[in-house]
Parts: structure tokens; sequence; C-alpha cells
């Protein structure tokens, strides 16, 4: 699985603010289409990058939960484990 680069996504925004402040200076030099592109398709990655921040928080809540639950389960059953063994080495004598 592969990452969305924080500080890539922190340097694309920051390079849009940029891009705001040279486009309402010079808004001769790009046409309204390429605006609108650039200003929707950081909208986009925007919305993209607060979803993988929310399902990211998600799966780690998702793995502390399977992981205290297998600790729990895994110590239930090793010393079930462990009872039966016992019981099986005493009947083997």
């Amino acid at each position: 699985m592969q990452g969305i680069d924080a500080r890539e996504h922190k340097n694309l925004l920051e390079t849009f603010r940029r891009f705001e402040e040279l486009s309402s200076e010079f808004n001769d030099r790009i046409t309204i289409e390429e605006e609108t592109k650039t200003r929707e398709g950081i909208k986009e990655l925007t919305g993209n990058y607060s979803q993988f921040k929310n399902l990211v928080s998600e799966l780690e809540t998702c793995i502390k939960g399977y992981e205290k639950k297998r600790k729990s389960v895994q110590s239930v059953m090793y010393k079930s484990i462990r009872k039966m063994n016992s019981d099986v080495q005493k009947k083997s004598r």
C-alpha cells in the first residue's frame, strides 16, 4: 500500500497559494480554463488527502483493536493449551 506524502501535499498547497497570488496580479497570463482546472484539482486533491487521513486513522484504530483482542485470545488459548497438555501428560504416565 502506498501512502500520501504529507510534506509533498503541504508543498503543493504552498505552491497553490503562490499560484493564487500571482494569478490575481497577472490574471491575463492564464486562461479561465487553466485557473478553473487548477482550483478544482486542488479542491479534489485536498478532499482526497482528508479522506486518506481519515482512513489511516480508522485503520490505526482497527489495528489497535485487533492487537488488543489478539493478545486477550492468545492468553486464554495458551492457558487452556497448557492445562490440556498437562492432562495429556498425566494420562500418558
